[in-house]
């Protein structure tokens, strides 16, 4: 157990935070929409790592701008929660992502570091009860406007608009 007498010098403060939940349902299956997003968003691989760990910095910029595409968006993980469920006897069809752009990230967390808390983006896909597939995240601007900086906020909106549209265009059937 701690000594209360040695934490004279931690300070722990508690925050309450509104958050917007934006959840899209579409007919389309679950096998469809993964496919779609996974082909249409860049990833963030160890190749991007590497040239970072050389301090390649101009081909890592390159390579995240590609990573990135048109979208301005690519994904950094893919959690099989879905393939988890099989420790409960059945896989499920469910996916988490996280998913981003280091670019935006680094503009953020330049003004306040805490940003990187948000930075990449989690959004989850699932199959739904109708046989659909349903995503699932909490709106960039919403996450980052606790920060209470312009400049966060002025990428936190681009992101909400991009993460939206890039999720309706591989969920449109």
């Amino acid at each position: 157990m701690t000594n209360p007498s040695q934490l004279t010098d931690i300070s722990v403060t508690t925050s309450v935070l509104a958050l917007d939940h934006v959840r899209i349902n579409t007919p389309k299956p679950y096998a469809e929409v993964k496919t779609a997003l996974e082909s249409r968003l860049g990833r963030l691989d160890d190749s991007i790592r590497d040239l970072l760990k050389k301090n390649e910095i101009e081909a890592v910029r390159v390579a995240l701008q590609k990573a990135a595409g048109e979208d301005g968006l690519a994904i950094h993980y893919v959690g099989p929660h879905g393939d988890w469920l099989a420790l409960k006897g059945e896989r499920g069809k469910a996916t988490a992502y996280l998913i981003g752009n280091v670019l935006y990230a680094v503009q953020m967390t330049s003004v306040d570091l805490a940003a990187g808390l948000y930075a990449p983006l989690r959004v989850v896909l699932y199959e739904n009860a109708e046989g659909g597939s349903t995503f699932e995240y909490d709106k960039p601007s919403t996450q980052f406007g606790q920060f209470g900086q312009p400049e966060i906020d002025r990428i936190a909106a681009i992101l909400d608009e991009r993460l939206h549209a890039v999720l309706l265009k591989v969920a449109t059937p």
